[in-house]
């Protein structure tokens, strides 16, 4: 072959090549293939945390909301248990170790008063008002704190981003 045709070789492999659709990944995302053509992207958790959510007596997501909330946590690999009640809230913490506690703003006090005992500490993700006027004062408290009416991918940025200050 002469030098040209090998160059011609070279830059029509590399146009090829730079014509597949490649996939865009942020971290510790995970793509998959599925048949041909067909393209399926779902989110695995690099760090799956033990996630307990104590929702008490807040209202404010739907039913229908919640359940595709922890329908996708789980889907990313969080193992996830939810409670509703005060008493049943302190013995979960008490008999099972949980990485992550997700409640409302309402109900930290509640979760600070059951977790005082514990051996290692409870990383609280609260869930407060778009308009709180604390945030700042908040997030020097704690870790992270997510928005009322968040997205899937908000939570999980968010318990990733707890699971990663736990490592270091």
């Amino acid at each position: 072959m002469t030098s040209h045709r090998i160059q011609s070789l070279v830059v029509l492999s590399t146009l090829a090549l730079a014509c597949l659709p490649a996939p865009c990944m942020a971290c510790g995302e995970g793509s998959f293939n599925t048949g041909h053509g067909l393209s399926y992207q779902g989110y695995l958790a690099p760090r799956p945390a033990a996630v307990l959510v104590y929702t008490g007596a807040d209202g404010t997501m739907s039913h229908a909301d919640r359940d595709a909330l922890y329908a996708g946590l789980r889907k990313a690999g969080h193992k996830i248990t939810t409670i509703d009640n005060p008493a049943d809230f302190a013995k979960a913490l008490q008999s099972q170790h949980y990485d992550v506690v997700i409640t409302s703003m309402d109900t930290v006090v509640t979760v600070d008063a059951a977790s005082a005992g514990n051996v290692s500490p409870v990383h609280v993700l609260p869930v407060v008002a778009r308009d709180a006027s604390n945030v700042a004062a908040l997030r020097s408290r704690y870790h992270d704190v997510v928005f009322d009416g968040a997205s899937l991918g908000q939570y999980l940025k968010s318990i990733n981003d707890t699971m990663a200050s736990k490592t270091m």
